[in-house]
């Protein structure tokens, strides 16, 4: 039986502005790709500063492709010397019209995250994000099936999955619900 640790990514650029401007700013052009801000950084630095030991017995990191999952991931796990695997299928709800959950190119990332594994991305551009609609909520518990699938592949004891509150609440609470950013839930 594997432990499964999930953690949302520290605060980023969307949710500053969603706090300032509602659900519009998830359509800014400026949102695209969103990244941690200062708060989002500090908070992930104290998650690693308080969790460390907790930290060092992941056998397996999986990450969402988007950026503020991937500097999150990058600064709890820096120099633990971890797998880590990025994975479109972890990408946040809803992955259609909203800007923040769009992602760079697969070179990019590359560039941004050189110790990362992105074998498991299959495009250079983000095939998965929908321009035209948002993914319906079937779509992301198809999504989560297939993860879930996919967490079965592997025989470790303890996997980090770092990602987003919507998709980790529905996968954990069958609902989406708030989550804190940069804390440990724990699944058996």
């Amino acid at each position: 039986m594997n432990n499964i640790y999930y953690i949302r990514h520290g605060y980023s650029l969307h949710n500053q502005l969603g706090k300032q401007y509602g659900e519009q700013a998830y359509l800014m052009p400026e949102c695209e790709n969103s990244y941690l801000l200062q708060d989002g950084i500090d908070q992930a630095k104290q998650l690693r500063k308080d969790s460390l030991e907790q930290l060092k017995t992941m056998d397996l990191v999986l990450v969402s492709s988007l950026t503020r999952t991937l500097e999150t991931a990058d600064i709890l796990f820096k120099d633990l010397n971890k797998r880590i695997i990025v994975l479109d299928i972890l990408k946040e709800f809803p992955n259609g019209l909203e800007t923040p959950n769009k992602r760079l190119t697969k070179s990019n990332l590359k560039i941004k995250f050189p110790h990362f594994d992105f074998s498991t991305l299959q495009c250079e551009d983000d095939f998965t994000w929908i321009p035209e609609r948002y993914e319906t909520k079937e779509e992301l518990i198809y999504r989560i099936n297939l993860f879930k699938r996919y967490l079965k592949t592997f025989k470790y004891k303890n996997i980090c999955i770092v990602g987003h509150t919507d998709f980790i609440s529905q996968m954990l609470f069958g609902e989406i619900r708030e989550l804190k950013h940069c804390f440990i839930y724990k699944y058996h």
